[in-house]
């Protein structure tokens, strides 16, 4: 895993920026490597979970001389034999390849259209001295981070928020739109924009072509094109999906470094976890260590008494010999997150994943692998199924469907018919109904800046089609917003994300799939619970998940939610101390009265708002 900087200027000289940038991405050393030429710098540092090839180091910089091409690159790319086959390299050359070779190569021969042929998690950028232009390119989904600041004279930009603001002439003031946004909404999702003024995202699946003094945005990835699967038995797709998903999973796990896994007893980690698990031992490699972010259960173990989770999570790790670590969250992990600038990503979407990355690297666990992701695509409840159906005249399907969900008409109105009209119409009736404050009364915005401000504009959407609904999804921005902050975090402990269900082979599949995949009767998430819960032909391993947890109809986890605001409750008094002794620059943004109001213990426990509390106290820079 690398951390990667550069510039492209309209005159040469000023190469300072990028050591300001270098310096930006962590201690220098060895593991960091600059390369300048008139007015163009790249720059690269080595961050410790960079071991991604076998036991091959990734250069911090690759160079092909004869071409002209210098490379800097934060990449991890999968299937790496169908593309050394593609490109024509022969076998006695490919053990000695990284990804980074395989880029360069791979731009030598399909030039600004090589991201079309690359599979897995990449942000890069490719100075062409023979075209004279930089090509700068992210994967699909935004697994790596890529920032970037332009203006008439120059373009800059770095693998972290802190990196691109530390180049000379880059404003830090903050985009009050964004600002805004955020103080007023559940999150800031945008594929593109970022909380600074002077600084944007290249958006998942695009590339950035700067050349002439011009620069050029192209999507490369277009999902609305994936095309749809043929027509096949419910078997049929469980078996393609397993294929793709061991796949991904395998090629997730390439390399030395030790194992993690999210464990939290539902679908996707829970998958995640057995597949890495039985493609480890066929490796003859230590079993991945589990991190769940349920609290310890005090040296007992799971059984009468304790919440359901624990025990689907001890079914998974007693079928596969796992060893799962649970860890308590405390008040001073709490205050030590939201001390985090939600500007500069790194603020973890749960507060619990702190625990979990402490725990982690302190075991020495260098890639973890996430279920992030699945509820988006292959494993989506399938939301937008019944607006399908009555939209397409598919009543008697509808009807069969609906009744066997056990849903009466007044939950068909609610889910299906009213969002149908307006996605936050059945929200404002249920306020309206229950006598609650308007939704905007709820945010701790301060009044003033409430008025001034123009906060971007909400995405709401109606779904029409369970494909519709993924595509939105997809393009939201909250998928990148987890991984960025993630990304950010786990690269100060050494720890590299990776995401099996985020796959492009496994995105592609899903979204060319029928309907009826995602929703059967009284089962969301259909095709992931046929596929993971069977006996599949040819496999000796038996079904990949215990059927409690395959076929358990809820997502809630009171285990974990409950203790969360109980911690956050007792570091409310800290919190408050800290912001009257010095008070905020960014208060100006907050209705300070009422959060320092909200952070006394006893009214939050009286009338618990986290997200509210959470998101303005992330805001202010304390």
């Amino acid at each position: 895993m690398n951390a990667i900087c550069g510039f492209h200027l309209r005159e040469p000289g000023e190469a300072h920026r990028l050591d300001a940038m270098l310096a930006a991405l962590g201690d220098p050393g060895e593991d960091v490597a600059r390369w300048t030429e008139g007015a163009v710098g790249l720059g690269c540092r080595r961050l410790p979970a960079a071991v991604t090839g076998g036991d091959r180091a990734e250069p911090p910089l690759h160079f092909d001389r004869d071409a002209g091409l210098v490379l800097a690159a934060d990449a991890r790319l999968d299937d790496q034999g169908a593309l050394c086959a593609t490109l024509g390299v022969p076998r006695a050359e490919r053990t000695g390849l990284t990804d980074g070779d395989l880029i360069l190569r791979a731009y030598t021969r399909w030039g600004q259209n090589c991201p079309n042929h690359l599979l897995g998690d990449y942000a890069f950028a490719v100075w062409d001295a023979r075209n004279r232009l930089l090509f700068c390119a992210r994967d699909p989904v935004g697994v790596r981070p890529f920032y970037y600041a332009q203006t008439q004279n120059r373009f800059i930009f770095a693998s972290t928020v802190e990196a691109a603001l530390a180049a000379p002439g880059v404003s830090g003031d903050l985009d009050e739109a964004a600002v805004a946004a955020y103080l007023t909404r559940i999150g800031f999702h945008s594929p593109d924009r970022t909380f600074f003024q002077a600084l944007r995202k290249l958006p998942p699946g695009h590339a950035l072509t700067i050349a002439g003094g011009t620069t050029r945005l192209d999507r490369h990835w277009r999902p609305e094109q994936a095309p749809k699967a043929r027509p096949a038995t419910d078997d049929d797709y469980a078996e393609a999906f397993l294929d793709l998903y061991s796949r991904a999973v395998k090629d997730r796990l390439r390399g030395p470094d030790p194992v993690g896994v999210h464990l939290s007893g539902g679908l996707d980690s829970s998958s995640v976890a057995v597949l890495a698990a039985r493609e480890l031992r066929r490796q003859g490699r230590p079993s991945p260590l589990a991190f769940s972010w349920l609290p310890e259960l005090g040296g007992q173990p799971p059984g009468e008494g304790h919440a359901p989770e624990y025990a689907l999570i001890d079914a998974v790790c007693e079928q596969e010999g796992l060893q799962v670590f649970h860890r308590s969250l405390g008040p001073q992990d709490v205050i030590a997150v939201l001390r985090h600038d939600v500007a500069c990503p790194g603020v973890h979407v749960h507060l619990n994943e702190e625990v979990v990355q402490r725990c982690a690297a302190e075991r020495g666990v260098r890639v973890l692998l996430s279920g992030w992701g699945g509820d988006e695509c292959v494993s989506y409840k399938g939301r937008g199924y019944y607006e399908r159906l009555l939209l397409h005249g598919h009543w008697a399907s509808l009807c069969a469907e609906w009744g066997a969900r056990g849903k009466g008409p007044r939950r068909f109105l609610v889910e299906v018919l009213l969002p149908l009209a307006h996605p936050d119409l059945p929200g404002s009736l249920r306020r309206l109904w229950r006598r609650k404050e308007p939704r905007r009364r709820r945010w701790l915005i301060d009044p003033a800046f409430a008025r001034r401000a123009k906060p971007l504009p909400e995405r709401t959407f109606r779904r029409l089609s369970v494909r519709h609904a993924q595509l939105r999804l997809l393009r939201s921005g909250h998928l990148g917003e987890r991984m960025e902050g993630w990304a950010a975090s786990g690269a100060r402990r050494g720890i590299e994300y990776r995401y099996p269900l985020l796959d492009r082979r496994l995105l592609e599949f899903a979204l060319g799939l029928p309907p009826g995949q995602f929703r059967r009767g009284r089962w969301g998430r259909w095709l992931m619970r046929h596929a993971l819960g069977a006996c599949h032909a040819g496999s000796s391993e038996g079904p990949v998940l215990p059927p409690e947890v395959c076929w358990n109809p809820s997502k809630a986890d009171p285990a974990r939610s409950e203790p969360l605001l109980d911690a956050f409750a007792e570091a409310l008094p800290a919190l408050r101390r800290e912001i009257l002794t010095r008070m905020p620059s960014r208060a100006r943004y907050v209705d300070m009265p009422r959060l320092l109001d909200s952070l006394d213990t006893d009214r939050f426990r009286a009338k618990p708002r986290m997200t509210p509390v959470r998101t303005a106290l992330q805001l202010l820079d304390f």
